[in-house]
């Protein structure tokens, strides 16, 4: 049965809470990592996340929700949580990457999550895009730890 659009605000407005938090998770690691290269990569995916807000944003606002809310007490924890695992990390790349896998795997944990469930097509096409830009950078960040030889930290 296909979902309503109340429904599918809350999907999106879910999503749109873990683009935020990967928006500031990057901008905060990208302020906190020393090396030049690996900052501006930072950087540009907090970018990214942005431009996903802006995406599901227009999409609520399109099915009549309402954009403007404070976000979940999970989400407003998970980013304070990042403020402090960044501020001990200093610039520690090893310790900035894998809070940033950690956010990622969330990230996509949820998507996958929703991508499962009955979404008409239009929305279903721009969450799988959002999908795709959050595994490639995914993908990045383990290769990148991989080329350093930087151990991943299990949960």
């Amino acid at each position: 049965m296909s979902l309503t659009n109340p429904e599918i605000v809350t999907i999106l407005k879910e999503l749109m809470e873990v683009s935020k938090d990967g928006e500031q998770g990057y901008k905060d690691a990208a302020d906190d990592v020393k090396e030049k290269e690996l900052s501006e990569i930072l950087l540009n995916y907090s970018v990214q996340r942005g431009s996903h807000i802006e995406t599901l944003r227009g999409m609520i606002e399109n099915l009549g929700g309402e954009t403007e809310f404070s976000g979940s007490i999970s989400g407003i924890m998970n980013r304070r949580w990042m403020d402090v695992k960044f501020g001990a990390a200093g610039s520690n790349p090893s310790s900035i990457l894998n809070a940033c896998i950690k956010v990622e795997r969330h990230a996509l944990d949820k998507y996958e999550i929703h991508l499962g469930q009955d979404l008409p097509d239009n929305v279903r096409t721009i969450i799988a895009g959002q999908y795709n830009t959050i595994k490639t950078d995914y993908d990045n960040i383990l290769k990148t730890l991989e080329k350093h030889n930087i151990i991943i930290e299990e949960d």
